[in-house]
């Protein structure tokens, strides 16, 4: 008789527990889209934006190729993809970079994708 009440006290706090973690955790992972420093302030259920990134000042170099490369993240534990500037211009060989721009699509934190374009000769 003991045990079961143990038991079924134990049983009731765990589940709390695992109840307050996973509140914790997907409120963090929220709260951390929010501050990011390289893009606009995004929503908090879905965000779908584009902004500018870096160009040439001197606004010699003619943005005649275009190549565009993304990551993307599931629950923002898994991500893939590439959207480095300097490999989106070898893979698509840009060998002079006009500018660079971005575009981010978010769904809360059940799916991402941040994308890189470059545009150059």
């Amino acid at each position: 008789m003991i045990r079961w009440s143990f038991y079924k006290i134990t049983m009731r706090r765990s589940s709390k527990v695992l109840i307050a973690i996973f509140f914790t955790y997907f409120l963090g992972l929220s709260c951390t889209s929010i501050g990011d420093s390289y893009r606009p302030i995004p929503g908090l259920l879905y965000n779908s934006m584009s902004f500018d990134g870096d160009f040439n000042p001197q606004n010699t170099v003619r943005p005649l190729r275009f190549g565009k490369g993304c990551v993307h993240h599931i629950l923002r534990i898994y991500s893939w993809g590439d959207a480095a500037a300097g490999s989106i211009a070898w893979r698509e060989l840009i060998t002079k970079i006009s500018y660079i721009d971005h575009s981010v699509t978010d769904f809360f934190i059940f799916y991402g994708r941040y994308c890189t374009y470059v545009y150059g000769e």
